[in-house]
């Protein structure tokens, strides 16, 4: 009997968090935080290193971010060299590793006159493999948020431009400079020409 009046108990109280989820917030990568949404590939050379930055808007009536939670499937080739909380308060786990829990401290972060939260950044270091990094639902909290009336919020990856693009990141290798043919010309010979070249 006792345990049932703890779980009666419990479920009271979570209710009222359940009560102002806010199905609409999102969540999605960018390289430009000046410009919403503006930037969703990246076309590095080798060795060169890109910041990766997590953005979160639509933040409903809440208006705020007290902490949130996910986790980045990288495919690219090249390895996280720092992860930082813009958030300004604690930080838990590794984003590739065992998914990342972010705090903003004792107050809440708000929008940017853009209604963009920018949440954390990783750099990354390019070694030359093309690939993506895509959010995925922290491994335990799952694709959960607090926003700053302390109510759960659940997010989403929301597409760019309403074109079915996630916002997610893709990672290519750079555009060759100038014509390719005009770089490389070649002219026909025989195995038996070329062989008489390095005699």
């Amino acid at each position: 009997m006792r345990t049932l009046i703890i779980a009666l108990a419990m479920l009271v109280v979570a209710l009222p968090v359940f009560a102002g989820e806010n199905p609409n917030l999102g969540i999605y990568l960018d390289l430009d935080t000046a410009t919403p949404m503006g930037d969703n590939e990246v076309c590095p050379n080798p060795n060169e290193t890109m910041d990766v930055y997590v953005c979160f808007d639509r933040l409903g009536d809440g208006g705020g971010l007290l902490g949130a939670a996910f986790m980045f499937d990288r495919t690219f080739g090249g390895f996280k060299l720092v992860q930082s909380n813009l958030l300004g308060g604690l930080d838990f786990g590794d984003v590739e590793a065992d998914g990342w829990a972010l705090t903003s401290g004792a107050s809440a972060a708000y929008p940017d006159a853009n209604g963009v939260i920018v949440a954390a950044m990783c750099q990354y270091l390019y070694l030359g493999t093309p690939g993506t990094i895509t959010i995925m639902p922290h491994p335990v909290d799952g694709n959960s948020a607090a926003d700053s009336m302390n109510e759960l919020d659940f997010w989403c990856v929301h597409s760019i431009d309403g074109d079915g693009a996630a916002g997610n990141l893709g990672v290519c290798m750079p555009a060759p400079d100038g014509d390719c043919a005009a770089i490389s010309p070649v002219e026909e010979s025989t195995w038996g020409g070329i062989k008489a070249l390095y005699r």
